[in-house]
Protein backbone atom coordinates (compact mmCIF):
# COMPACT_ATOMS: atom_id res chain seq x y z
CA UNK A 1 0.00 0.00 0.00
CA UNK A 2 1.66 3.24 -1.07
CA UNK A 3 1.56 6.63 0.61
CA UNK A 4 -1.10 8.11 -1.68
CA UNK A 5 -3.65 5.48 -0.74
CA UNK A 6 -6.73 6.43 1.21
CA UNK A 7 -6.37 5.23 4.81
CA UNK A 8 -9.53 4.33 6.73
CA UNK A 9 -9.80 3.30 10.38
CA UNK A 10 -12.78 1.05 11.13
CA UNK A 11 -14.18 0.18 14.58
CA UNK A 12 -16.90 -2.32 15.48
CA UNK A 13 -18.71 -1.80 18.78
CA UNK A 14 -19.86 -4.42 21.23
CA UNK A 15 -23.44 -5.67 21.39
CA UNK A 16 -23.57 -9.47 21.01
CA UNK A 17 -25.01 -10.92 17.79
CA UNK A 18 -26.63 -7.55 17.08
CA UNK A 19 -23.13 -6.10 16.78
CA UNK A 20 -21.69 -8.98 14.75
CA UNK A 21 -24.63 -8.93 12.30
CA UNK A 22 -24.50 -5.15 11.86
CA UNK A 23 -20.71 -5.33 11.39
CA UNK A 24 -21.18 -8.00 8.74
CA UNK A 25 -23.58 -5.66 6.96
CA UNK A 26 -21.00 -2.85 7.08
CA UNK A 27 -18.23 -5.13 5.79
CA UNK A 28 -20.40 -6.40 2.94
CA UNK A 29 -21.39 -2.87 1.91
CA UNK A 30 -17.82 -1.53 1.97
CA UNK A 31 -16.87 -4.55 -0.11
CA UNK A 32 -19.57 -3.65 -2.65
CA UNK A 33 -18.38 -0.07 -3.25
CA UNK A 34 -15.57 0.29 -5.79
CA UNK A 35 -12.74 2.83 -5.56
CA UNK A 36 -10.89 2.62 -8.84
CA UNK A 37 -10.50 -1.08 -9.47
CA UNK A 38 -10.62 -2.18 -5.80
CA UNK A 39 -13.24 -2.20 -3.05
CA UNK A 40 -13.58 0.55 -0.45
CA UNK A 41 -13.12 -2.21 2.13
CA UNK A 42 -9.56 -2.74 0.91
CA UNK A 43 -8.81 0.86 1.96
CA UNK A 44 -9.37 -0.03 5.62
CA UNK A 45 -5.92 0.33 7.15
CA UNK A 46 -6.81 -0.34 10.80
CA UNK A 47 -9.50 -2.41 12.51
CA UNK A 48 -10.54 -2.22 16.16
CA UNK A 49 -13.25 -4.47 17.58
CA UNK A 50 -15.11 -4.94 20.84
CA UNK A 51 -17.13 -7.89 22.12
CA UNK A 52 -19.77 -8.88 19.53
CA UNK A 53 -17.98 -6.77 16.93
CA UNK A 54 -14.95 -9.04 17.41
CA UNK A 55 -16.97 -11.99 16.07
CA UNK A 56 -17.22 -10.36 12.63
CA UNK A 57 -13.92 -8.48 12.74
CA UNK A 58 -11.76 -11.43 13.80
CA UNK A 59 -13.37 -13.82 11.31
CA UNK A 60 -12.90 -11.30 8.49
CA UNK A 61 -9.24 -10.64 9.37
CA UNK A 62 -8.48 -14.36 9.52
CA UNK A 63 -10.36 -15.00 6.30
CA UNK A 64 -8.45 -12.50 4.18
CA UNK A 65 -5.17 -13.57 5.79
CA UNK A 66 -5.93 -17.12 4.65
CA UNK A 67 -6.84 -15.95 1.16
CA UNK A 68 -10.58 -16.66 1.45
CA UNK A 69 -13.07 -14.84 -0.74
CA UNK A 70 -15.38 -12.33 0.90
CA UNK A 71 -18.31 -14.56 0.00
CA UNK A 72 -16.77 -17.45 1.96
CA UNK A 73 -16.21 -15.21 4.98
CA UNK A 74 -19.75 -13.82 4.75
CA UNK A 75 -21.41 -17.23 4.72
CA UNK A 76 -19.15 -18.58 7.44
CA UNK A 77 -20.37 -15.80 9.74
CA UNK A 78 -23.97 -16.02 8.57
CA UNK A 79 -24.14 -19.78 9.15
CA UNK A 80 -22.44 -19.46 12.54
CA UNK A 81 -25.01 -16.95 13.76
CA UNK A 82 -28.05 -18.65 12.23
CA UNK A 83 -27.32 -22.39 12.45
CA UNK A 84 -24.90 -22.93 15.34
CA UNK A 85 -26.55 -23.74 18.68
CA UNK A 86 -23.90 -21.81 20.58
CA UNK A 87 -25.72 -22.05 23.93
CA UNK A 88 -26.38 -25.80 23.63
CA UNK A 89 -22.83 -26.57 22.49
CA UNK A 90 -21.31 -24.44 25.27
CA UNK A 91 -23.46 -26.02 27.98
CA UNK A 92 -22.49 -29.47 26.68
CA UNK A 93 -18.85 -28.39 26.92
CA UNK A 94 -19.47 -27.22 30.48
CA UNK A 95 -20.91 -30.53 31.73
CA UNK A 96 -18.77 -32.91 29.66
CA UNK A 97 -15.74 -34.68 31.10
CA UNK A 98 -12.50 -32.76 30.70
CA UNK A 99 -9.60 -34.04 28.67
CA UNK A 100 -6.65 -35.29 30.69
CA UNK A 101 -4.33 -32.52 29.51
CA UNK A 102 -6.88 -29.74 30.19
CA UNK A 103 -5.90 -28.09 33.47
CA UNK A 104 -8.38 -25.22 33.19
CA UNK A 105 -11.12 -24.94 35.83
CA UNK A 106 -14.56 -25.32 34.30
CA UNK A 107 -16.45 -22.12 33.58
CA UNK A 108 -19.12 -20.94 31.17
CA UNK A 109 -16.76 -18.55 29.37
CA UNK A 110 -14.16 -21.27 28.65
CA UNK A 111 -17.00 -23.50 27.43
CA UNK A 112 -17.97 -20.73 24.98
CA UNK A 113 -14.32 -20.35 23.94
CA UNK A 114 -14.17 -24.05 23.04
CA UNK A 115 -17.34 -23.63 20.95
CA UNK A 116 -15.82 -20.63 19.12
CA UNK A 117 -12.66 -22.65 18.50
CA UNK A 118 -14.44 -25.43 16.63
CA UNK A 119 -17.42 -23.69 15.05
CA UNK A 120 -16.08 -20.25 14.08
CA UNK A 121 -12.28 -20.22 13.92
CA UNK A 122 -11.42 -23.81 13.01
CA UNK A 123 -8.71 -23.86 15.73
CA UNK A 124 -6.83 -20.89 14.26
CA UNK A 125 -4.33 -19.01 16.44
CA UNK A 126 -3.33 -15.38 16.72
CA UNK A 127 0.06 -16.13 15.18
CA UNK A 128 -1.53 -16.32 11.74
CA UNK A 129 -2.27 -12.59 11.89
CA UNK A 130 1.24 -11.85 13.16
CA UNK A 131 2.84 -13.66 10.24
CA UNK A 132 4.35 -11.12 7.82
CA UNK A 133 3.96 -13.37 4.81
CA UNK A 134 0.87 -12.78 2.65
CA UNK A 135 0.41 -9.12 3.73
CA UNK A 136 -3.17 -7.80 3.88
CA UNK A 137 -4.70 -4.34 3.79
CA UNK A 138 -5.28 -4.39 7.58
CA UNK A 139 -1.96 -3.08 8.93
CA UNK A 140 -3.23 -2.44 12.46
CA UNK A 141 -5.63 -4.89 14.11
CA UNK A 142 -6.80 -4.75 17.71
CA UNK A 143 -9.27 -7.09 19.43
CA UNK A 144 -10.04 -5.53 22.80
CA UNK A 145 -10.87 -6.72 26.32
CA UNK A 146 -10.72 -5.13 29.79
CA UNK A 147 -8.39 -6.30 32.54
CA UNK A 148 -9.59 -6.34 36.14
CA UNK A 149 -6.36 -5.47 37.90
CA UNK A 150 -5.78 -1.90 36.72
CA UNK A 151 -9.16 -1.19 35.02
CA UNK A 152 -7.47 -0.75 31.63
CA UNK A 153 -8.01 -1.94 28.09
CA UNK A 154 -6.24 -5.21 27.25
CA UNK A 155 -5.44 -5.32 23.52
CA UNK A 156 -4.75 -8.42 21.45
CA UNK A 157 -3.20 -6.51 18.58
CA UNK A 158 -0.86 -6.86 15.67
CA UNK A 159 0.40 -3.67 14.09
CA UNK A 160 2.81 -2.33 11.52
CA UNK A 161 6.38 -2.07 12.78
CA UNK A 162 7.39 1.07 14.67
CA UNK A 163 10.35 2.73 12.99
CA UNK A 164 11.64 4.45 16.12
CA UNK A 165 10.72 2.29 19.15
CA UNK A 166 11.48 3.68 22.58
CA UNK A 167 13.85 1.77 24.90
CA UNK A 168 12.22 -1.53 25.96
CA UNK A 169 9.31 -0.87 23.58
CA UNK A 170 8.40 -3.75 21.24
CA UNK A 171 8.70 -3.21 17.49
CA UNK A 172 4.93 -3.48 17.19
CA UNK A 173 2.09 -2.21 19.35
CA UNK A 174 1.96 -3.66 22.86
CA UNK A 175 -0.04 -6.89 23.17
CA UNK A 176 -1.87 -6.59 26.48
CA UNK A 177 -1.23 -3.20 28.08
CA UNK A 178 1.37 -1.18 29.97
CA UNK A 179 1.27 -3.51 32.99
CA UNK A 180 0.94 -6.84 31.18
CA UNK A 181 3.01 -6.98 28.00
CA UNK A 182 2.66 -10.30 26.21
CA UNK A 183 5.71 -11.28 24.13
CA UNK A 184 4.97 -12.08 20.48
CA UNK A 185 6.27 -15.65 20.85
CA UNK A 186 3.61 -16.29 23.51
CA UNK A 187 0.87 -14.30 21.76
CA UNK A 188 1.25 -16.32 18.55
CA UNK A 189 0.14 -19.44 20.48
CA UNK A 190 -3.11 -17.84 21.75
CA UNK A 191 -6.29 -19.30 20.27
CA UNK A 192 -8.46 -16.80 18.40
CA UNK A 193 -11.34 -18.37 20.33
CA UNK A 194 -9.85 -17.31 23.66
CA UNK A 195 -9.33 -13.78 22.35
CA UNK A 196 -12.99 -13.57 21.33
CA UNK A 197 -14.06 -15.03 24.68
CA UNK A 198 -12.09 -12.33 26.53
CA UNK A 199 -13.41 -9.55 24.28
CA UNK A 200 -17.07 -10.66 24.64
CA UNK A 201 -17.08 -11.77 28.29
CA UNK A 202 -19.81 -9.39 29.44
CA UNK A 203 -20.42 -8.96 33.20
CA UNK A 204 -23.42 -10.77 34.62
CA UNK A 205 -23.56 -13.24 31.74
CA UNK A 206 -20.08 -14.65 32.37
CA UNK A 207 -17.39 -14.87 34.98
CA UNK A 208 -14.00 -13.34 34.05
CA UNK A 209 -11.67 -15.39 31.86
CA UNK A 210 -8.23 -15.44 33.45
CA UNK A 211 -5.14 -14.84 31.35
CA UNK A 212 -3.29 -17.07 30.84
CA UNK A 213 -4.62 -19.91 33.04
CA UNK A 214 -8.03 -20.13 31.31
CA UNK A 215 -6.41 -19.96 27.86
CA UNK A 216 -5.28 -23.03 25.90
CA UNK A 217 -1.60 -23.13 24.92
CA UNK A 218 0.17 -25.86 23.00
CA UNK A 219 3.54 -24.89 24.50
CA UNK A 220 3.50 -24.86 28.29
CA UNK A 221 7.10 -23.90 29.20
CA UNK A 222 7.14 -20.30 27.86
CA UNK A 223 3.79 -19.45 29.40
CA UNK A 224 4.71 -20.87 32.83
CA UNK A 225 7.86 -18.75 32.87
CA UNK A 226 5.80 -15.70 31.86
CA UNK A 227 3.31 -16.28 34.71
CA UNK A 228 6.13 -16.29 37.27
CA UNK A 229 7.59 -13.03 35.95
CA UNK A 230 4.39 -11.02 35.50
CA UNK A 231 2.41 -11.88 38.67
CA UNK A 232 -0.34 -13.52 36.65
CA UNK A 233 -3.11 -14.60 36.17
CA UNK A 234 -5.23 -11.51 35.57
CA UNK A 235 -8.99 -11.51 35.03
CA UNK A 236 -10.25 -10.28 31.65
CA UNK A 237 -13.77 -9.27 30.69
CA UNK A 238 -15.70 -7.51 27.93
CA UNK A 239 -13.81 -4.72 26.15
CA UNK A 240 -16.95 -2.59 26.23
CA UNK A 241 -16.51 -1.90 29.93
CA UNK A 242 -13.91 0.81 29.19
CA UNK A 243 -14.46 1.51 25.47
CA UNK A 244 -17.48 -0.08 23.82
CA UNK A 245 -16.81 1.70 20.52
CA UNK A 246 -13.17 0.64 20.04
CA UNK A 247 -11.99 4.24 19.47
CA UNK A 248 -8.85 4.23 21.64
CA UNK A 249 -6.92 1.59 19.58
CA UNK A 250 -7.50 3.62 16.41
CA UNK A 251 -6.08 6.73 18.09
CA UNK A 252 -3.07 4.71 19.23
CA UNK A 253 -2.60 3.45 15.66
CA UNK A 254 -2.71 7.08 14.51
CA UNK A 255 0.13 7.93 16.92
CA UNK A 256 2.25 5.03 15.64
CA UNK A 257 1.66 6.15 12.05
CA UNK A 258 2.74 9.70 12.92
CA UNK A 259 5.88 8.42 14.58
CA UNK A 260 6.75 6.36 11.52
CA UNK A 261 6.25 9.36 9.24
CA UNK A 262 8.52 11.45 11.45
CA UNK A 263 11.15 8.70 11.55
CA UNK A 264 11.14 8.50 7.74
CA UNK A 265 11.21 12.33 7.45
CA UNK A 266 8.17 12.25 5.21
CA UNK A 267 6.50 15.69 5.00
CA UNK A 268 2.78 16.02 5.55
CA UNK A 269 0.76 19.17 6.00
CA UNK A 270 -2.29 17.52 7.56
CA UNK A 271 -2.50 16.76 11.26
CA UNK A 272 -3.94 13.27 10.78
CA UNK A 273 -2.65 10.06 9.25
CA UNK A 274 -6.10 8.52 8.90
CA UNK A 275 -8.20 10.15 6.20
CA UNK A 276 -11.41 8.79 7.69
CA UNK A 277 -12.53 6.98 10.84
CA UNK A 278 -15.74 4.92 10.67
CA UNK A 279 -17.15 3.99 14.08
CA UNK A 280 -19.82 1.35 13.54
CA UNK A 281 -21.98 1.35 16.66
CA UNK A 282 -25.02 -0.68 17.70
CA UNK A 283 -25.40 1.01 21.08
CA UNK A 284 -27.68 3.98 21.57
CA UNK A 285 -27.12 7.33 23.34
CA UNK A 286 -30.67 7.12 24.67
CA UNK A 287 -31.94 5.39 27.77
CA UNK A 288 -35.22 5.00 29.61
CA UNK A 289 -35.08 7.11 32.74
CA UNK A 290 -35.19 5.63 36.21
CA UNK A 291 -38.74 4.96 37.38
CA UNK A 292 -39.53 4.39 41.06
CA UNK A 293 -41.32 1.23 42.06
CA UNK A 294 -45.11 1.45 42.08
CA UNK A 295 -46.37 0.67 45.55
CA UNK A 296 -48.66 -2.34 45.54
CA UNK A 297 -51.90 -2.75 47.42
CA UNK A 298 -51.35 -3.49 51.11
CA UNK A 299 -52.26 -7.07 51.99
CA UNK A 300 -51.65 -9.07 55.16
CA UNK A 301 -47.98 -9.80 54.36
CA UNK A 302 -47.14 -6.26 53.31
CA UNK A 303 -48.67 -4.89 56.53
CA UNK A 304 -46.35 -7.03 58.64
CA UNK A 305 -43.32 -5.64 60.43
CA UNK A 306 -40.35 -7.54 61.80
CA UNK A 307 -41.62 -6.89 65.33
CA UNK A 308 -45.03 -8.35 64.48
CA UNK A 309 -43.34 -11.25 62.70
CA UNK A 310 -41.26 -12.03 65.80
CA UNK A 311 -44.39 -12.00 67.95
CA UNK A 312 -46.30 -14.21 65.49
CA UNK A 313 -43.29 -16.53 65.24
CA UNK A 314 -43.14 -16.83 69.03
CA UNK A 315 -46.87 -17.59 69.27
CA UNK A 316 -46.62 -20.26 66.55
CA UNK A 317 -43.54 -21.77 68.24
CA UNK A 318 -45.25 -22.00 71.64
CA UNK A 319 -48.41 -23.43 70.05
CA UNK A 320 -46.34 -25.96 68.09
CA UNK A 321 -44.51 -27.08 71.24
CA UNK A 322 -47.82 -27.60 73.00
CA UNK A 323 -49.20 -29.34 69.92
CA UNK A 324 -46.29 -31.77 69.59
CA UNK A 325 -46.54 -32.71 73.30
CA UNK A 326 -50.26 -33.37 72.88
CA UNK A 327 -49.70 -35.36 69.65
CA UNK A 328 -47.00 -37.57 71.16
CA UNK A 329 -49.12 -38.33 74.24
CA UNK A 330 -52.10 -39.27 72.06
CA UNK A 331 -49.98 -41.14 69.44
CA UNK A 332 -51.05 -38.78 66.62
CA UNK A 333 -48.10 -39.39 64.28
CA UNK A 334 -49.22 -37.16 61.41
CA UNK A 335 -49.79 -34.18 63.70
CA UNK A 336 -46.46 -34.86 65.40
CA UNK A 337 -44.75 -34.48 62.03
CA UNK A 338 -46.70 -31.29 61.23
CA UNK A 339 -45.80 -29.66 64.56
CA UNK A 340 -42.17 -30.81 64.27
CA UNK A 341 -41.92 -29.09 60.87
CA UNK A 342 -43.47 -25.91 62.30
CA UNK A 343 -41.03 -25.92 65.22
CA UNK A 344 -38.05 -26.44 62.89
CA UNK A 345 -39.23 -23.70 60.55
CA UNK A 346 -39.77 -21.22 63.37
CA UNK A 347 -36.42 -21.98 64.98
CA UNK A 348 -34.75 -21.49 61.57
CA UNK A 349 -36.57 -18.18 61.12
CA UNK A 350 -35.52 -17.07 64.61
CA UNK A 351 -31.86 -17.94 63.93
CA UNK A 352 -32.03 -16.09 60.62
CA UNK A 353 -33.36 -12.96 62.32
CA UNK A 354 -30.63 -13.33 64.97
CA UNK A 355 -27.99 -13.56 62.23
CA UNK A 356 -29.36 -10.46 60.49
CA UNK A 357 -29.19 -8.63 63.81
CA UNK A 358 -25.50 -9.54 64.21
CA UNK A 359 -24.50 -8.63 60.64
CA UNK A 360 -23.77 -4.93 61.38
CA UNK A 361 -21.38 -5.97 64.16
CA UNK A 362 -19.67 -8.49 61.87
CA UNK A 363 -19.07 -5.74 59.27
CA UNK A 364 -17.84 -3.37 62.01
CA UNK A 365 -20.67 -0.87 61.61
CA UNK A 366 -20.27 1.79 64.35
CA UNK A 367 -22.51 1.38 67.38
CA UNK A 368 -23.76 4.96 66.96
CA UNK A 369 -25.32 3.82 63.71
CA UNK A 370 -26.60 0.40 64.80
CA UNK A 371 -28.36 1.65 67.95
CA UNK A 372 -31.25 3.34 66.10
CA UNK A 373 -31.63 0.33 63.76
CA UNK A 374 -34.05 -1.25 66.22
CA UNK A 375 -36.61 1.27 64.93
CA UNK A 376 -36.56 -0.53 61.60
CA UNK A 377 -38.41 -3.39 63.30
CA UNK A 378 -41.51 -1.17 63.13
CA UNK A 379 -41.29 -0.60 59.35
CA UNK A 380 -43.86 -2.48 57.27
CA UNK A 381 -42.69 -5.08 54.75
CA UNK A 382 -44.31 -2.98 52.00
CA UNK A 383 -41.79 -0.23 52.71
CA UNK A 384 -38.90 -2.71 52.70
CA UNK A 385 -40.12 -4.05 49.36
CA UNK A 386 -40.24 -0.53 47.98
CA UNK A 387 -36.76 0.39 49.24
CA UNK A 388 -35.15 -2.85 48.03
CA UNK A 389 -36.70 -2.67 44.54
CA UNK A 390 -35.80 1.01 44.12
CA UNK A 391 -32.21 0.31 45.14
CA UNK A 392 -31.86 -2.72 42.87
CA UNK A 393 -33.49 -0.95 39.92
CA UNK A 394 -31.26 2.11 40.29
CA UNK A 395 -28.16 -0.07 40.67
CA UNK A 396 -28.96 -1.98 37.48
CA UNK A 397 -29.72 1.26 35.66
CA UNK A 398 -26.44 2.74 36.85
CA UNK A 399 -24.21 -0.20 35.87
CA UNK A 400 -25.98 -1.22 32.65
CA UNK A 401 -26.79 2.20 31.24
CA UNK A 402 -25.61 5.30 33.11
CA UNK A 403 -21.93 4.27 33.30
CA UNK A 404 -21.88 2.91 29.73
CA UNK A 405 -23.59 6.00 28.28
CA UNK A 406 -21.16 8.28 30.11
CA UNK A 407 -18.12 6.30 28.90
CA UNK A 408 -19.59 6.33 25.40
CA UNK A 409 -19.77 10.13 25.44
CA UNK A 410 -16.22 10.44 26.76
CA UNK A 411 -14.87 8.19 24.01
CA UNK A 412 -16.77 9.97 21.24
CA UNK A 413 -15.57 13.33 22.59
CA UNK A 414 -12.01 12.26 21.74
CA UNK A 415 -12.79 12.58 18.04
CA UNK A 416 -15.88 14.81 17.91
CA UNK A 417 -14.51 17.61 20.11
CA UNK A 418 -11.05 17.51 18.55
CA UNK A 419 -10.96 19.93 15.60
CA UNK A 420 -8.20 17.93 13.90
CA UNK A 421 -10.78 15.19 13.25
CA UNK A 422 -13.31 17.48 11.61
CA UNK A 423 -14.48 15.97 8.27
CA UNK A 424 -12.53 12.79 9.05
CA UNK A 425 -15.03 10.79 11.10
CA UNK A 426 -18.31 8.98 10.64
CA UNK A 427 -20.46 7.52 13.39
CA UNK A 428 -22.47 4.73 11.77
CA UNK A 429 -25.28 3.91 14.24
CA UNK A 430 -27.83 1.12 13.98
CA UNK A 431 -30.57 3.38 15.35
CA UNK A 432 -30.09 6.41 13.07
CA UNK A 433 -32.75 5.58 10.45
CA UNK A 434 -35.42 3.93 12.61
CA UNK A 435 -39.03 5.09 12.61
CA UNK A 436 -38.91 6.45 16.15
CA UNK A 437 -35.65 8.40 15.74
CA UNK A 438 -36.54 11.94 16.79
CA UNK A 439 -33.36 13.55 15.43
CA UNK A 440 -34.03 12.15 11.95
CA UNK A 441 -37.65 13.31 12.02
CA UNK A 442 -36.62 16.81 13.13
CA UNK A 443 -34.00 17.09 10.39
CA UNK A 444 -36.52 16.02 7.76
CA UNK A 445 -39.24 18.39 9.03
CA UNK A 446 -36.82 21.33 9.25
CA UNK A 447 -35.43 20.55 5.79
CA UNK A 448 -31.91 20.15 7.19
CA UNK A 449 -31.50 16.82 5.45
CA UNK A 450 -31.06 16.54 1.72
CA UNK A 451 -34.21 15.18 0.09
CA UNK A 452 -32.07 12.53 -1.56
CA UNK A 453 -31.14 11.21 1.89
CA UNK A 454 -34.69 10.88 3.21
CA UNK A 455 -35.16 7.17 4.06
CA UNK A 456 -38.24 5.36 2.86
CA UNK A 457 -40.78 3.92 5.29
CA UNK A 458 -39.47 0.45 4.39
CA UNK A 459 -35.93 1.37 5.45
CA UNK A 460 -37.15 2.94 8.69
CA UNK A 461 -39.19 -0.15 9.53
CA UNK A 462 -36.20 -2.47 9.01
CA UNK A 463 -33.97 -0.16 11.08
CA UNK A 464 -36.54 -0.25 13.90
CA UNK A 465 -36.56 -4.05 13.83
CA UNK A 466 -32.76 -4.23 13.78
CA UNK A 467 -32.25 -1.81 16.68
CA UNK A 468 -34.86 -3.58 18.82
CA UNK A 469 -32.77 -6.73 19.33
CA UNK A 470 -31.22 -7.21 22.76
CA UNK A 471 -27.58 -7.93 23.55
CA UNK A 472 -27.48 -11.73 23.28
CA UNK A 473 -25.19 -14.36 21.75
CA UNK A 474 -28.00 -16.13 19.97
CA UNK A 475 -30.99 -15.68 17.69
CA UNK A 476 -34.21 -17.41 18.72
CA UNK A 477 -36.15 -19.29 16.06
CA UNK A 478 -38.85 -16.62 16.29
CA UNK A 479 -36.26 -13.92 15.60
CA UNK A 480 -34.80 -15.82 12.65
CA UNK A 481 -38.03 -16.99 11.03
CA UNK A 482 -40.85 -14.61 11.97
CA UNK A 483 -38.95 -11.36 12.58
CA UNK A 484 -36.24 -12.00 9.94
CA UNK A 485 -33.91 -10.43 12.50
CA UNK A 486 -30.52 -11.57 11.18
CA UNK A 487 -31.21 -10.34 7.64
CA UNK A 488 -32.75 -7.13 9.01
CA UNK A 489 -29.63 -6.26 11.02
CA UNK A 490 -27.28 -7.11 8.13
CA UNK A 491 -29.41 -4.99 5.77
CA UNK A 492 -29.46 -2.18 8.34
CA UNK A 493 -25.65 -2.25 8.44
CA UNK A 494 -25.59 -2.00 4.64
CA UNK A 495 -28.07 0.81 4.04
CA UNK A 496 -26.99 2.83 7.11
CA UNK A 497 -23.37 2.68 5.92
CA UNK A 498 -24.48 3.81 2.46
CA UNK A 499 -26.51 6.68 3.99
CA UNK A 500 -23.65 7.85 6.22
CA UNK A 501 -21.11 7.79 3.39
CA UNK A 502 -23.45 9.88 1.24
CA UNK A 503 -24.07 12.36 4.04
CA UNK A 504 -20.31 12.56 4.64
CA UNK A 505 -19.63 13.33 0.98
CA UNK A 506 -22.26 16.09 0.98
CA UNK A 507 -20.60 17.59 4.07
CA UNK A 508 -17.08 17.71 2.66
CA UNK A 509 -18.38 19.06 -0.66
CA UNK A 510 -19.87 21.99 1.24
CA UNK A 511 -16.95 22.39 3.64
CA UNK A 512 -13.58 20.94 2.60
CA UNK A 513 -11.76 22.06 5.75
CA UNK A 514 -9.25 19.48 7.02
CA UNK A 515 -9.50 17.30 3.91
CA UNK A 516 -6.72 16.46 1.44
CA UNK A 517 -6.40 15.32 -2.20
CA UNK A 518 -7.00 11.71 -1.19
CA UNK A 519 -10.58 12.58 -0.26
CA UNK A 520 -11.32 12.96 -3.96
CA UNK A 521 -11.38 9.15 -4.04
CA UNK A 522 -14.44 9.34 -1.80
CA UNK A 523 -16.07 12.08 -3.86
CA UNK A 524 -15.78 9.84 -6.92
CA UNK A 525 -18.00 7.14 -5.40
CA UNK A 526 -21.00 9.45 -4.93
CA UNK A 527 -22.85 8.16 -8.01
CA UNK A 528 -22.43 4.55 -6.84
CA UNK A 529 -23.75 5.42 -3.40
CA UNK A 530 -26.76 7.26 -4.84
CA UNK A 531 -27.64 4.31 -7.07
CA UNK A 532 -27.37 1.94 -4.11
CA UNK A 533 -29.40 4.26 -1.89
CA UNK A 534 -32.24 4.39 -4.40
CA UNK A 535 -32.29 0.60 -4.50
CA UNK A 536 -32.29 0.41 -0.70
CA UNK A 537 -35.22 2.83 -0.55
CA UNK A 538 -37.15 0.57 -2.89
CA UNK A 539 -36.07 -2.67 -1.20
CA UNK A 540 -33.91 -2.56 1.96
CA UNK A 541 -32.97 -6.22 1.43
CA UNK A 542 -31.75 -6.01 -2.17
CA UNK A 543 -28.08 -6.53 -1.26
CA UNK A 544 -28.85 -9.31 1.23
CA UNK A 545 -30.89 -11.03 -1.49
CA UNK A 546 -28.15 -10.62 -4.09
CA UNK A 547 -25.59 -12.20 -1.78
CA UNK A 548 -27.98 -15.11 -1.24
CA UNK A 549 -28.28 -15.63 -4.98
Amino acid sequence: MNNIDLKIGLAFSGGGFRASSFSLGVLSYLNEVSVGNVSLLSKVYALSTISGGTIAGARYALGIKNGESFNTIYWSLYDFMSDTDLIGISLNNLVSKKEKDDSRPKSLITAFADAYDLHLFNKEKFGILQDESNPIHLKNISFNATEFQNALQFRFQTTEKIKNPYPDEPERGIIGNHYYRIPEEIAKDIRMADILAASSCFPGGFEPINFPTDFVFSQSDPIHSFIDIKNLPVGLMDGGIVDNQGIEPLLLAEKRMKRNRAAEHRPRSEQNEFDLLIISDVTSPYMDGYKPNNRKKLNFWRRLTFRRLIVINLIILLASLAGIVFSVKNNLQLWSIVFAVLITTNIFLYLTLLLIKKLPRKFQVPAAFTKPLSKLLKVQFAEYENMILNRSNSLLKMTNEVFLKHIRRLNYNKIFQDKSWKNRRIMNGIYELRLEEEKLRTRIENEKLSTELTPSAAIQKVASTASSMGTTLWFTQEELNEKNMLNSIIACGQFTMCWNLLEYIYKIKNDAENTNPKHTQLLQIESQLLAHWQRFNANPFWMVNEIKR
